[in-house]
Formats: C-alpha cells, structure tokens, sequence
C-alpha cells in the first residue's frame, strides 16, 4: 500500500533537520507518533528507536550540540525539546529490526514504524484494523505488564475499548513479572508526574524488598503536596548522559602526552582519566588508519598556510612546526568528519591537504582542532573527492511533495 501521504506528513512535522538526524543515525519512529498520524490526531512527542547504542548516542549527542536541551532522563529513555517538538530517546533496548521493536511494544495499536534506513512505513498486519475499530489488543511479550495496565485510561480517554479477557491478559502478565527490589518496581513502573520514585520509596531502597511495603507507600503518594505539580527540572550533562546509557567499551588510544577516546560522533577527545570500561587500540596503528586534514591556499603549484602567507607545505615532505612570529609551534589539522566547519572552510583558492602524524606528536586535542608538532603531508585531496565527504544527509532524502 502507499503511504506516500503519511509520510509527507510526518516528514513537514519534522523538519528537514530532524529527518536528517534520524536517516544519519537509522532511526526508526514508532508507536503513538505512527497512531497519530494514521488516525488523523495531533503528535504529542515523537518517540525515537535504534538498531544499536552506537547510533541512540551519536544521534541524542547530536541534537545536544545543535541546540536540544534535556527535559528528563532515566535508565530507559531521555527526553528533548529539539526545534519546538518533544523528542523522546528510547534506549532501554535496541532492535536491529522494526519486527524485533513490536515485540515489546503492549498493544498492535501501537504496532506503526516508519524506518529512516528504508525511508518506509511497516505496519503490524492488525494495526490498521484495530485502530478503525479502536479496540486494544494485548502483545503479552511486552517489557513493562504494568505500564501497559496504566496505559489503558489513556486509550478509554481516546474512545478506544478493551475486552474483559484483554484486561484479563495484562493483569495475568503483570502476576508474572518476578520484582526482587525496590528498584526493579521502579523501572517496571515507569514515571508519572509529581513525586518521583527515588523519593517514594527512598528510606527502604537499601532494605530487602517487600512487597506488602511496597503497596503502603503507593497508597500513600497521592497524599504528598507534590504529587499534583510536574517535577522539578534539573541540569544534565551530555557526559553524565552517556555514562548512564552505555554498555559498551570505549575505544580508547595512549600516547606519549595525551590519553585519548574516540567519542560517539567517532571524533577523537581528550580525557584526563582512563576510562573504566574500555578498548586500548595501537596509537600508531589508529593514526596510521585515520589521517588529518586541514584548508590551504594553492597558489602557482604551492600550498601556503592562510594563517602565515610565508609558511609553505609541500607534498611528500615531512613539515615542522615554526615558532617564529606570528607561528606558536604548532601545525592544526582536523578529521574527514570535521572539515567541512574547519578554519577557512569558506575561504576562495582553498584546497584540502591530508596528513599523516606521529601520535607522539600530538599537542592537545581541543574544539575540534588537534595540534601537532610535526606532520608529513601525503597528497592534496581532489576537490571532487572531498567535498563529496561533506554531502548533508539530507540531500540523500527524497523531500519531494512535503510541504516544508
């Protein structure tokens, strides 16, 4: 079927911006957003799928540095205002497919992905249908039982309807959840507005769970004077962010000076701790493998510095950094990925050389420049060459019909 319509719509809601985000990083958006549109609705947030950690950091990473700030974060999702839209980052779990993705979700209503990777809808085959006919259908292999019980006064407030043996299902599924700990209710739980869980049942987390106890201190939230107000907004940094979602190790290079990761935009950072959980690799070997780059101007055959008309860098050549005048002993170079906002990048006569250097010759690694003492220069990159590294994502998207 085509839903050429539905996916204009999506696309002029989200802006060009977004969309490019999400095809850079294999996005899938699914569940209420995919409802909404289908069904004629307003969206409300916009909740935001992965294949793997790699790309649900890069991309909440990226929308930080453009401008999003963060409204909320746990353990399963962090939550953004990105361009006036609520955007909601689900990292509990990641899904190589839209199929492993319906699995968890509660109801088939629910069960409607458009994959960014494919640039499609895929539907659940009862998706259409129960939605036409507003009825909730129960996918017990859903992830959190009791959220989805919750979830069911949200669905009767839009007029949709679950049968007895359907509500049945979910209390039965909820029987069978094991929680062993103060904290394992919390997540099974979800979030709700007004007093937060830690504090909740803050005086017996460290105490062995019971679940009698449990049931008293729920019985008591509603009678607490900050159940009724939303939560206190509090200040998140990216890194702390980071820390908290990632399992994986971080890939992680020692040189003579400096301790250095490669960070989740696959960009080199330095750090003044080795990181608990990592990867050493080889330094030479990395920067053998990942050569640097910077903007010069060619004039008559040479290539001379923007910053210091006399310092001139020839190919095949090793080139020393100079101290004299204007020059503080230091070459600056950029990687692939950082080249098209580099110094000069706007700059008329500019062409790109790229270079190979000695980790040991590394200065610092700071705003996105590394300084080096010394580098060899291994050919002028064609210009065809480069500036085809520095293609948007966005130019890759079929944009044409949507309304933006």
């Amino acid at each position: 079927m085509n839903y050429t319509f539905e996916k204009n719509k999506l696309f002029a809601y989200l802006g060009k911006h977004l969309i490019s985000f999400m095809k850079q990083y294999n996005a899938y958006v699914a569940g209420g957003t995919v409802t909404s549109l289908f069904s004629n609705r307003e969206i409300n947030d916009v909740d935001v799928y992965f294949p793997n950690e790699k790309k649900a950091i890069g991309f909440l990473s990226h929308l930080i540095e453009d401008g999003a700030w963060v409204v909320s974060h746990t353990k399963k999702a962090t939550q953004l205002m990105y361009d006036e839209k609520n955007v909601q980052v689900i990292h509990f779990d990641y899904f190589e497919t839209v199929e492993d993705l319906f699995n968890t979700f509660d109801y088939t209503v629910c069960m409607g992905a458009f994959d960014f990777n494919k640039e499609e809808y895929i539907l659940h085959d009862d998706f259409l249908k129960h939605n036409s006919q507003r009825i909730l259908k129960y996918n017990p292999k859903t992830a959190y039982p009791i959220v989805s019980m919750l979830r069911i006064q949200k669905y009767e407030d839009r007029d949709y309807k679950v049968s007895k043996p359907e509500f049945v299902r979910v209390v039965l599924s909820c029987m069978n959840l094991e929680i062993n700990s103060y904290e394992e209710l919390k997540d099974h739980m979800g979030g709700m507005y007004g007093e937060n869980f830690d504090k909740l049942f803050g005086d017996v987390e460290d105490e062995e769970f019971d679940l009698e106890t449990a049931i008293n201190k729920l019985a008591d939230l509603a009678l607490s004077e900050d159940y009724f107000k939303m939560p206190e907004s509090k200040e998140y940094e990216i890194e702390e962010i980071i820390k908290n979602i990632s399992k994986e190790p971080v890939t992680y290079i020692e040189t003579k000076n400096k301790k250095l990761i490669i960070n989740y935009f696959g960009e080199l950072e330095e750090v003044n701790e080795v990181p608990e959980n990592h990867i050493k690799v080889d330094a030479e070997e990395y920067f053998s493998n990942n050569k640097l780059y910077k903007y010069v101007k060619k004039r008559d055959g040479r290539y001379i510095s923007f910053y210091n008309n006399s310092f001139e860098y020839k190919l095949c050549d090793q080139i020393v950094a100079s101290s004299e005048g204007r020059n503080d002993g230091r070459l600056y170079f950029v990687e692939r990925g950082r080249l098209e906002d580099a110094t000069y990048s706007r700059e008329a006569g500019r062409t790109v050389l790229e270079v190979l250097v000695n980790p040991d010759d590394i200065v610092s690694v700071k705003n996105e420049k590394i300084a080096v003492k010394k580098c060899y220069v291994v050919r002028e990159v064609p210009e065809d060459e480069w500036k085809q590294w520095m293609k948007k994502d966005d130019d890759q998207l079929d944009l044409s019909g949507v309304p933006f």
